[in-house]
């Protein structure tokens, strides 16, 4: 059942659509800037970790309805695909589509649904198993409880991983399942059940994306890239195993529970909850490599995009790494930002991130 205050959202956020959706003409992320009819551009901070999720859909509806309809979501801004940015990624002659999605009322953790048209494409972690490597793997959020974000997929035909199950980490009781939404994209929702969780007030349902998780076949050179090429820092870094057989949130065989590792480093930028990323590994497990498949146009959660003060610097410190743009640098205008500098880099597991540097 959805709660009284989230449908109400809900039909504010599908009349909003239905407006923006039978206008003339939709500017998007080719919007002239400085053009009177636009609203000011959102200035994104930086140093909080990233600013919006891009994920690749087949069709923007059923992720974008789930959103809506389950958690109160509003499409914070939607039009056609910005031309320059799919010719800095190759994609010349190519459109689409997208619908901006953000929990009410917040500014981070924003979800942009991206449609291709008029290129192939196929699933960036085709049939993949929890412990393949290869783009991102999940989006992260937290719910007042697991379980109704799991009956409101199952309602639509979807599947989760495994029933939620329920862990301690740290001393915080966690219950959490992990949903798989279409075209490999994948919501891990966490509930607290003890002590109760406080500073959030949007769990009705669930709330915006607060971190998301790569599985990584080199910890190693995934947390270089992260800590050294782009100023994040751990938050916890740590192996999880559990105790004794049982189901896992990631549906790892019940007689390996207890025997493999879960070595995990979650990263950030500052203190806090935004913008964080995940990095996990199943020591003991040998998986498949679908990391060259993590670019556009293909299908899943394509990356992240990150604010920074100076692309210039940034890509610096990368190329000390050896890291050069896989995309750009280019300029162009990308609602809701206006003009940006924009580049493209790829972790070895192929974690795109893109850079933003506004004027």
């Amino acid at each position: 059942m959805i709660p009284i205050g989230r449908a109400l959202t809900a039909v504010t956020a599908a009349l909003a659509l239905l407006a923006c959706e039978g206008e003339a003409a939709v500017p998007g992320d080719g919007a002239a800037a400085g053009d009177p009819a636009q609203p000011a551009p959102f200035i994104a901070e930086t140093g909080r970790g990233w600013q919006e999720a891009v994920v690749s859909v087949r069709d923007l509806a059923p992720i974008r309805d789930f959103m809506i309809e389950v958690a109160g979501y509003e499409v914070r801004d939607s039009g056609a695909l910005a031309p320059a940015w799919l010719e800095a990624w190759g994609l010349e002659g190519a459109s689409g589509e997208y619908a901006l999605m953000a929990s009410p009322g917040k500014d981070v953790g924003w979800v942009r649904l991206v449609r291709f048209d008029g290129v192939e494409q196929e699933l960036i972690r085709p049939g993949a198993q929890v412990w393949d490597q290869g783009g991102l793997f999940s989006l992260m959020v937290r719910a007042e409880e697991a379980d109704l974000v799991m009956d409101a997929a199952h309602a639509r035909g979807w599947s989760v991983f495994n029933l939620p199950q329920v862990f301690d980490f740290g001393g915080l009781l966690i219950k959490n399942v992990v949903v798989r939404l279409p075209d490999g994209v994948n919501l891990a929702v966490y509930s607290r059940v003890h002590p109760p969780i406080e500073g959030w007030d949007d769990l009705e349902g669930f709330s915006y994306p607060f971190n998301t998780m790569a599985m990584v076949h080199d910890l190693a050179a995934e947390r270089a890239f992260l800590v050294e090429g782009l100023g994040y820092a751990p938050f916890w870094e740590g192996d999880y195993i559990d105790p004794e057989p049982v189901s896992t949130n990631h549906g790892l065989p019940n007689n390996f529970s207890h025997v493999i590792p879960r070595r995990t480093a979650i990263l950030q930028q500052r203190p806090g909850e935004d913008g964080r990323i995940e990095l996990m590994h199943f020591d003991g497990l040998e998986g498949d490599d679908f990391s060259h498949r993590a670019r556009p146009p293909h299908l899943g959660i394509l990356g992240v995009r990150l604010p920074v003060d100076d692309l210039g610097a940034a890509l610096d410190r990368l190329a000390a790494l050896d890291v050069t743009p896989s995309a750009g640098p280019a300029g162009f205008d990308l609602s809701p930002y206006g003009p940006v500098r924009w580049a493209a880099v790829r972790s070895p597991s192929g974690i795109i991130v893109e850079l933003l540097e506004q004027p």
